[in-house]
């Protein structure tokens, strides 16, 4: 299994999206939702490679049946969380994330 690091920000956007689902009336959901996030890694340390690379040098997942995508990328054999966000963001939005993500990324 390939080592990963995950960006600290990620551990906001993880929070955050965790507890809109509980807040929102959904008791519970926001543990499936991290639940779901940290089965991803699993994934992707095994066959992150499989995934085409969507944004400089970026690659991404959904994060189903949540409406979340995660963005991640190489670093060497390192793999490295960069960003969970809603799908239904600005793309700009994502890509302005994404880039400011990139040099801690490496």
């Amino acid at each position: 299994m390939r080592d990963f690091r995950i960006l600290p920000e990620v551990a906001d956007d993880i929070t955050q999206a965790a507890d809109w689902y509980d807040k929102e009336g959904f008791p519970g959901l926001g543990d499936r939702f991290l639940e779901t996030f940290y089965a991803s890694i699993a994934h992707l340390q095994k066959t992150g490679e499989i995934h085409r690379t969507v944004y400089s040098g970026f690659r991404r997942i959904f994060l189903r049946p949540f409406s979340y995508a995660l963005y991640y990328r190489y670093h060497g054999e390192l793999l490295i969380i960069a960003l969970v966000i809603h799908v239904a963001r600005d793309p700009e939005r994502m890509r302005a994330l994404l880039r400011a993500r990139q040099s801690k990324s490496k």
